[in-house]
């Protein structure tokens, strides 16, 4: 079977999209919003079953970021490497600052990652580790999926079948753009190393 017949089949259906919009977040949060955001101002889909399939994904691949660092935590040559005065000290500071440490996760690119399994990793409890990220990915879905969603409306009503055209170029300036960021803050890091 060729993939452009695999797509054509595929594509229309609503349980595979919203599958696909699950699974999306697993790799880029934005960019799974824009394109959950553009189907469902595009009328492919309903908006409340795809920001319920974006926040669902959301989560559970936080709570899959927290479990990888558990396991890790688990390796005594993983301990050893890190150091348990390292160790320590990440477990003080998340442990008192989880909230603005899952607020800025959430909100500078590629810091997601390091943040939840370190959390995982220095066993901050899982369940305010779970409640908070909940709250924070409700509040942050809901934000910027209404907000794309109006913006998506206004776009298809105005340029029609083009403004896929403008929602392709959003979702790849958005990759960029957290590439980006990422590359400069590593960089200032390894500067500073």
């Amino acid at each position: 079977m060729d993939l452009e017949l695999l797509l054509q089949t595929y594509a229309q259906q609503p349980a595979i999209l919203l599958l696909l919009l699950f699974l999306a977040p697993f790799v880029l949060e934005e960019a799974a919003i824009v394109a959950g955001a553009a189907l469902a101002a595009a009328g492919q889909l309903p908006a409340a079953a795809v920001v319920a399939a974006l926040f669902a994904g959301m989560v559970i691949s936080d709570w899959m970021l927290y479990a990888l660092g558990a396991g890790a935590g688990q390796s005594s040559r993983v301990r050893g490497w890190v150091g348990a005065g390292n160790i320590e000290y990440g477990r003080r500071l998340l442990s008192r600052g989880m909230l603005p440490a899952a607020v800025s996760a959430r909100l500078v690119p590629w810091l997601l990652l390091p943040v939840f399994v370190a959390s995982g990793f220095v066993q901050v409890g899982f369940g305010r580790f779970a409640a908070i990220n909940a709250g924070i990915a409700l509040v942050y879905t809901n934000v910027l999926f209404w907000g794309i969603y109006g913006f998506n409306l206004v776009l298809f009503d105005t340029l029609a079948q083009w403004g896929w055209v403008a929602v392709a170029a959003l979702a790849a300036a958005i990759l960029l753009a957290t590439r980006a960021v990422a590359k400069r803050l590593g960089g200032r890091r390894d500067d500073q190393d």
